[in-house]
């Protein structure tokens, strides 16, 4: 019997764009598809529901909040961690700090991922972003996609007769980073209690700053740092100081090949080391990342995260489907109901931490922030669930106050994620009626739960624990 499952929207709009059915001569913008799921999964979810009293009385107490403190976006950029300049250098560091936003929580509540960085303890988002500094700082160009991936050329001769490879003659277009060939095992001297990098860090840090054109210099204790492309075009003729071999023996040959390097397991490794036993979960799945967005970036943006920003022509939702569409790990979906829902969390937050660090302008100018939703974490939920906005079906609540783990596309899972972002655009909608001459949207309302909950998990204040999923998602 056949599946009796819902037809995709978008397959039916695009047979009926096909046919030349209800099309319109004008192009339509541009829209995510999220708010659409979360509609979808709020109207037939039975585990978790919106309250909408809650839901009015937590905007009265937000917005109230929000203007007390002045909240803005200048809350993003004052954080000390957070990239204060407004350079292609800012934007490569965002990109790369959202590509690996994801998953912080600990199994073990008294031994957090902690990075120490610039005399303090950072744990979760901010641990990684400290390590990033903290790498950046050690000559490590982390946040450059040419060290997370490049094309390594070489030009080889071979005698025609016999097939056989010579030598390397253009050792100077190898555009590996040199970190990839440190071998950490070596460096380390097999002493498994050890940071594999540790005793190579000097000539870790030499060996980068000359292969990757980074410079670091202090003016006045301020710290700068300058990048260069990495990549050098390969020749189209063998210079003549590589070519004396080649002249003289009429019978060689020469050709190029490539090879691809990857950002090694062991640097990124060395990049998250914790001060504590507990390490940066999902390590592998974070190199992973690195690796396909290297590729991406190489082979569709000319190693460019500006030239992808630029493709979106200043549209919030253009970017997004952009990052979905040629990066699988920002393709957050799921299927609920027989149908196909879109979350989007670290694609979203991506445009709208550059938003806020660009304050609207150059890299962060989009004409259309308000088509962002609230970014579906584990986080939001639990803090609309002590708002009074969200409640849980007994076995769900039971579920997630025993700390038990929750896969990542259970329906639980699903549902309070999707009925999150329904609940905050709820709340956004509440503001504006109450207060229609302002300007809020679900990316500000987002950013000052998130602070508020953090603030809560500092003071041990949170009355629910959050949901316990491990995944890429969030």
């Amino acid at each position: 019997m056949a599946d009796d499952e819902e037809a995709d929207p978008e397959l039916i709009a695009l047979l009926r764009q096909s046919l030349g059915l209800g099309t319109s001569s004008q192009p339509r913008p541009a829209d995510t598809g999220v708010l659409d799921s979360a509609s979808y999964i709020y109207n037939n979810s039975i585990d978790v529901a919106v309250d909408m009293f809650g839901t009015k009385r937590a905007a009265a107490h937000i917005w109230q909040n929000m203007q007390r403190r002045e909240y803005s976006t200048q809350n993003w950029s004052e954080h000390e961690l957070h990239p204060k300049t407004k350079d292609e250098a800012a934007l490569d560091f965002i990109f790369t700090m959202d590509l690996l936003n994801f998953c912080f929580w600990s199994d073990d509540l008294n031994s957090k991922f902690t990075v120490e960085y610039h005399d303090k303890q950072w744990t979760g988002y901010w641990g990684l972003v400290a390590a990033l500094h903290r790498a950046l700082d050690e000559g490590i160009p982390i946040t450059s996609p040419f060290c997370w991936y490049m094309i390594k050329r070489s030009l080889i001769t071979k005698a025609p007769a016999t097939g056989e490879r010579d030598e390397v003659v253009d050792e100077a277009v190898d555009e590996t980073p040199e970190t990839e060939k440190v071998e950490a095992s070596e460096e380390s001297g097999g002493r498994e209690d050890q940071d594999p990098m540790a005793d190579s860090d000097s000539e870790l840090v030499q060996k980068l700053t000359k292969q990757d054109g980074l410079t670091a210099a202090s003016d006045d204790g301020k710290e700068t740092r300058q990048y260069t492309d990495k990549s050098e075009p390969v020749p189209d003729t063998i210079p003549p100081s590589q070519s004396v071999e080649a002249s003289q023996n009429p019978r060689t040959e020469t050709e190029e090949v490539e090879e691809e390097v990857l950002i090694s397991k062991e640097l990124l490794a060395h990049v998250f080391r914790s001060q504590t036993s507990e390490l940066i979960p999902l390590l592998d799945e974070r190199l992973e990342c690195l690796h396909e967005a290297g590729k991406v970036l190489h082979k569709h943006f000319g190693g460019s995260i500006a030239e992808l920003v630029r493709r979106a022509n200043e549209s919030t939702a253009t970017l997004v489907n952009l990052l979905v569409e040629y990066f699988p790990c920002f393709r957050d979906e799921s299927r609920f109901e027989r149908r196909r829902v879109k979350f989007y969390k670290r694609a979203q937050i991506l445009v709208a931490d550059l938003w806020a660090a660009f304050n609207g302008e150059q890299f962060g100018k989009f004409g259309d922030v308000d088509k962002l939703t609230m970014f579906a974490d584990y986080r939001i939920p639990q803090m609309l669930h002590m708002l009074g906005c969200l409640s849980y079906s007994p076995p769900l609540e039971s579920h997630i106050r025993s700390l038990k783990p929750l896969e990542s596309g259970h329906s639980w899972e699903v549902q309070l994620r999707g009925c999150s972002i329904w609940c905050i655009e709820q709340i956004r909608r509440e503001i504006l009626r109450q207060n229609p001459e302002t300007k809020v949207n679900a990316v500000l309302i987002d950013f000052f739960l998130y602070d508020t909950v953090k603030e809560l998990e500092r003071d041990g204040e949170e009355e629910i624990p959050h949901h316990r999923t491990r995944c890429i998602w969030y």
